[in-house]
């Protein structure tokens, strides 16, 4: 239900809890019409809202804030699945280009934002043994503050790796100081809050509850970090609870029922960002108020300038390669994989086929001619190819397929309420398969590939087309590509599997990936913010980075 959104955006101590972090000193009395520490801790409720306002911080790193900016926009601009449109903003430019530093306002507000969400669930976890309630959901809240806890370290160890780990309120100036720990002791508080988040959450939430993490998501997300870690035993048997009782996760019938409005909350969705026409679509960029704006904001960011939208991205050759290079069978409903159908749009007769019309009926031509003078701004340092396969845009997060005009445009008549998708049982899978084919369990993995590849309209692969590991592990690397196109996954992957800079390197440049003359060892992490090391004495900058 969409009115289950106001948990989210029910944040009235939002403010509070993300003031300073020594507040308490600058406070000399109390003010019994001011929401404050002496105050608030009274009852089940205040730790309710405490966890409303811990959820909202992690909508810049996994999505975006109001416009929908850095999470999407910065995360998705390093992989080789889109070209990143010059001019735009400068901070994603440089994010995009490998040409960022420790100034860089997108990483540091990413940062930022992580670590408050941080402090809120500590706050929470600090608290809470001091507030009467009934035991069964104390543990519940504890489980789901320590969810977020364990979320926003796993996104600090995926983009930073070394960084400072507080598992309790920074309350004092003084406390704020803290030295960085190492990348393996992020990862182990990940696992630790993550474990003890996933038996005590509830399996699934009721209708009024939708949008606020379960035991899945816990699993899901552990199970991700063990793969992240290297550990594969790990990974596969914690993946694989998700196909057992109590769970019912299964893949929708319709690859683009996770990008719209139409079937949310789906059997495939293991954890999503709960939108709604609630608040004020126009408020202030990243406000935590009352009126905070509750839409999806992705569709202006990407969608064509035709279709109303800002148009930041165009797909990469690569992408485009990829998605045609296996044909579905002959008498198909489509010549390619039906997932090409609902992340990208071109002109269909280009391939034979009878050409679509997207937003209020407006052919790609029209789509494209819109777009065409922000697309020259690609040349000539960006080899976009226009010829070999035709002309592509992004259709996934856009509007497009609700057909009616201005879609993508927040300033028109209906702004998006798609939710987003954070984690899919189709992850999930292809998470699995990898752990599995790295643990030699052949068999498992290519059953979770043709999983996948059926949903998709593909024939299933033979053991004797994928025999081992190297073979299934190239097969999930491609699967991987598509199914999760444009979903912030691809440069997390490409890392973990080029353990060399110049590898990588070598990659980007065979890809045309922005930015990859200037790729380095460095840009394996991002890092520390400036603004980090210059308020808290203790840290130190990434050795990447020294």
């Amino acid at each position: 239900m969409k009115k289950s959104v106001r948990y989210i955006s029910a944040i009235a101590i939002a403010m509070m809890l993300a003031g300073s972090c020594n507040e308490r000193d600058f406070l000399k009395q109390d003010d019994p019409n001011r929401v404050i520490e002496n105050n608030f801790w009274k009852d089940e409720n205040s730790i309710s809202m405490a966890l409303a306002a811990a959820y909202s911080p992690l909508r810049l790193p996994l999505y975006g804030y109001w416009g929908a900016f850095t999470g999407v926009q910065d995360i998705n601009a390093m992989g080789d699945d889109v070209f990143t449109l010059p001019g735009e903003e400068p901070s994603t430019w440089a994010i995009a280009s490998y040409t960022n530093d420790e100034n860089n306002s997108d990483a540091a507000d990413i940062f930022d934002r992580t670590y408050q969400c941080i402090h809120r669930c500590n706050l929470i976890l600090a608290r809470i043994d001091n507030i009467p309630m009934d035991a069964a959901k104390k543990e519940q809240y504890i489980a789901e503050a320590k969810f977020l806890r364990g979320l926003s370290y796993y996104i600090l160890a995926s983009n930073w790796g070394s960084v400072p780990v507080r598992t309790a309120p920074v309350e004092t100036t003084n406390a704020y100081a803290a030295p960085c720990n190492s990348k393996e002791e992020v990862w182990a508080q990940v696992v630790s809050d993550l474990s003890a988040a996933k038996d005590k959450l509830p399996v699934i939430r009721d209708s009024k509850e939708k949008g606020r993490v379960t035991s899945g998501a816990a699993i899901a997300f552990l199970g991700k970090s063990y793969l992240f870690m290297e550990k594969y035993p790990e990974a596969e048997a914690t993946l694989s609870l998700l196909s057992k009782a109590p769970y019912n996760y299964a893949l929708v019938d319709n690859y683009e029922d996770n990008f719209t409005d139409a079937n949310e909350f789906n059997t495939e969705s293991i954890f999503e960002w709960n939108c709604a026409p609630l608040g004020d679509p126009y408020g202030p960029w990243g406000a935590e108020t009352a009126n905070s704006p509750m839409f999806n904001y992705l569709p202006q960011f990407i969608g064509p300038v035709a279709g109303g939208g800002w148009f930041k991205y165009v797909p990469s050759n690569y992408i485009v390669s990829e998605f045609i290079r296996e044909e579905r069978p002959k008498g198909s409903s489509t010549r390619f994989d039906k997932r090409m159908y609902a992340s990208l749009m071109w002109k269909y007769s280009f391939f034979g086929e009878t050409d679509n019309t997207w937003y209020n009926n407006k052919t790609f031509d029209e789509l494209w001619n819109s777009s065409l003078l922000k697309i020259k701004r690609l040349y000539p340092d960006t080899k976009l190819d226009t010829t070999t396969n035709g002309r592509f845009l992004i259709k996934k997060y856009t509007g497009a397929w609700r057909k009616v005009a201005d879609a993508d445009n927040y300033w028109g008549a209906t702004p998006s309420t798609a939710n987003y998708r954070v984690m899919r049982f189709a992850e999930v899978l292809l998470l699995r398969a990898e752990a599995a084919a790295r643990n030699g369990h052949t068999g498992p993995a290519l059953d979770d590939i043709n999983l996948i590849r059926k949903r998709a309209g593909l024939d299933p692969k033979t053991s004797a087309q994928l025999p081992g590991p190297d073979q299934l592990l190239a097969e999930i690397d491609h699967q991987k590509l598509l199914e999760l196109f444009f979903e912030q996954n691809r440069i997390y992957d490409l890392r973990r599997w080029n353990k060399s800079a110049a590898q990588l390197q070598s990659l980007f440049r065979n890809r045309q990936k922005q930015g990859a003359n200037t790729f380095a060892a460095k840009h394996y992490v991002l890092p520390i913010p400036a603004r980090e090391l210059n308020s808290n004495p203790k840290a130190t900058q990434s050795e990447l980075w020294r």
